[in-house]
């Protein structure tokens, strides 16, 4: 009997036994931790690209006012230059905070343990700190990579100890603030006492071999190829009822925040833009949410059968700012091979479209990172200081381009919900 019911099985029930078998890889702590503390990052982010905004407000008359009032510049720079000059800092901060909870820790002490052992690795040796206060070489977003590394390492030597308590414990009834700060103790010797010998006595410059070995990295997974390939599974994975945007994320993020961090700051300074591929580039890809669905919910809305007309009226408003949910989940796009198609080829294609027209510099590189859940032409006008181009680029992959592959499968899978409807 057990065999006949195997055999029996569909391919879409096949499908949910593989993607409970690859969940826990979606979750690994330490990858989810990366993805949630860069995710963290992005109100502080938002809040100094906004003083950016502020500074190029695309209006001459206050361009000039700037230009012949250079100290009221200097402040308004301020905001700016604290969010992205210590983006590696604040990094070191969340994403240990976010491993030690996952690891049942108290966060607080890895937290600021991976900022000193950061500080430590991270801080040029040669010449003294002095009365200049300490260099912050890479505290802005070239030593991203290397605060990952060090938040990562100094839980897991923070866990090490606490598990196996090795630790100096209190007696009962001393304060808990005071008990943590004693358990806290030798992890944060041990930590500090590395960091010290690596970066003070043995003068290894750690952070600038990450950066070394990142020049190959980056540019390979900021690529044309890159990018195709990973939002092309992105859209797959979702037709199979997995987060793409979250699995890609947890690989990708770190490269995503950190060339926009480098992007925002050529702006500021006037320079060239370096990098295509961006988180806020993806909103070229995947405007009114993954699959670009947002041309598929006005066609449901004019739609014969019931079921779909009442997905497009609950899907329409929530799509026009990037939460597609109620329609991949509605219609189905999941687990849905005549929509599934049509979802896969719309994302690969937005993102060749997306990627030519940068190549070609018909649009600058985004820069700002804007609320993703503004209506795409805004948020595009935004991420790319100003460039009116963005908004008319968007237009095209949110619905052009969707409009005109959704409508034929579109009414295919209308005549296969008819006919059940009405059989």
């Amino acid at each position: 009997m057990s065999t006949v019911s195997v055999e029996k099985r569909g391919w879409a029930d096949r499908l949910t036994d593989l993607m409970e078998k690859m969940a826990p890889i979606f979750d690994e702590e330490h990858l989810a931790s990366v993805r949630d503390g860069l995710a963290g990052l992005m109100s502080l982010l938002i809040v100094g690209a906004f003083s950016l905004l502020f500074l190029q407000f695309p209006i001459p008359s206050w361009l000039a006012y700037l230009d012949a009032n250079p100290d009221l510049s200097a402040k308004l720079w301020v905001p700016f230059n604290m969010a992205y000059g210590l983006l590696s800092v604040f990094a070191a901060i969340t994403v240990a905070y976010h491993l030690a909870r996952r690891k049942g820790l108290d966060p607080l002490m890895p937290a600021a343990l991976s900022l000193l052992a950061f500080i430590t690795i991270a801080s040029p040796i040669v010449g003294a700190w002095g009365e200049k206060g300490l260099p912050g070489t890479y505290f802005n977003n070239e030593g991203l990579f290397t605060a990952i590394i060090v938040a990562l390492l100094t839980v897991e030597v923070y866990n090490f100890f606490v598990k196996r308590n090795l630790v100096i414990k209190m007696p009962a009834g001393v304060p808990p603030s005071i008990a943590n700060s004693f358990v806290a103790l030798i992890p944060t010797v041990v930590v500090f006492v590395v960091a010290w010998l690596v970066r003070v006595v043995l003068g290894i410059d750690f952070a600038h071999g990450v950066v070394v070995v990142l020049s190959h990295i980056v540019p390979a997974a900021s690529s044309y190829v890159a990018c195709a390939i990973a939002e092309t599974l992105h859209a797959c994975l979702w037709t199979l009822g997995i987060h793409g945007d979250l699995t890609i994320g947890i690989v990708l993020s770190p490269i995503w925040t950190s060339n926009l961090a480098a992007n925002a700051q050529a702006l500021a300074a006037g320079k060239p833009l370096p990098w295509i591929y961006t988180d806020m580039f993806r909103s070229y890809v995947v405007p009114g949410g993954s699959g670009a669905t947002l041309p598929l919910a006005f066609y449901l809305l004019r739609s014969k059968s019931a079921r779909l007309r009442q997905v497009g009226r609950l899907g329409i408003i929530p799509g026009l700012f990037n939460i597609n949910e109620p329609i991949t989940f509605g219609t189905p796009v999941i687990f849905n091979p005549v929509m599934a198609i049509p979802f896969i080829a719309i994302t690969f294609i937005n993102a060749t479209v997306a990627y030519a027209a940068h190549v070609l510099h018909l649009v600058r590189a985004t820069a700002i990172p804007a609320p993703w859940t503004l209506p795409g032409p805004i948020l595009m006008y935004l991420a790319t200081g100003y460039d009116w181009r963005a908004a008319v680029l968007v237009t095209f992959t949110e619905f052009i381009i969707p409009g005109v592959i959704w409508y034929p499968f579109f009414k295919a899978w209308e005549a296969q919900v008819l006919k059940k409807e009405q059989g």
